[in-house]
């Protein structure tokens, strides 16, 4: 009996699962896209993850501003805080504008499921901004797609 369940729940799990390996790549790369036209570097490509019960889950870890470099020259502190500050903002309006467009056209999200960006915050210059977050969330429920939740931690 445990068997013959089993059997009928992984039917009912897989095309749900094919549907999101299908969608998994054009979400990353849609989100890496997005991240590298605000001007900050992707330091590691995102991941999606489908977590049954949830939705989708993309994962990326960002820097703001990059780090001269042995030969590079230094930017004054309130040059990078400026420039810091118009990605943190693009990045939140592109994003945003991201996960309402895409929860609710993403197959593999199902009606009440939901889809989160989690944005991992490397900072390049703490000197420069000691209070930047180290992790920007920002998540929608397809049943809800113009309420996305942005929290910064």
């Amino acid at each position: 009996m445990l068997t013959k369940l089993l059997a009928l729940l992984l039917l009912v799990a897989t095309p749900q699962t094919d549907t999101f390996k299908k969608e998994m790549v054009p979400l990353q790369s849609s989100v890496d896209g997005l991240v590298a036209s605000t001007g900050s570097q992707v330091l590691q490509r995102s991941r999606a993850t489908f977590i049954e019960g949830y939705g989708v889950l993309i994962s990326v870890e960002i820097a703001f501003e990059g780090s001269p470099g042995i030969f590079g020259t230094p930017k004054k502190p309130a040059e990078v805080r400026a420039i810091v500050s118009q990605r943190r903002k693009d990045i939140q309006e592109k994003l945003t504008a991201f996960v309402k467009q895409r929860v609710s056209t993403t197959d593999s999200i199902g009606s009440s499921d939901s889809l989160a960006i989690v944005i991992h915050v490397l900072n390049t210059t703490p000197t420069d901004i000691p209070n930047l977050p180290v992790q920007i969330v920002m998540s929608a429920r397809k049943d809800s797609p113009q309420q996305v939740a942005f929290r910064e931690f």
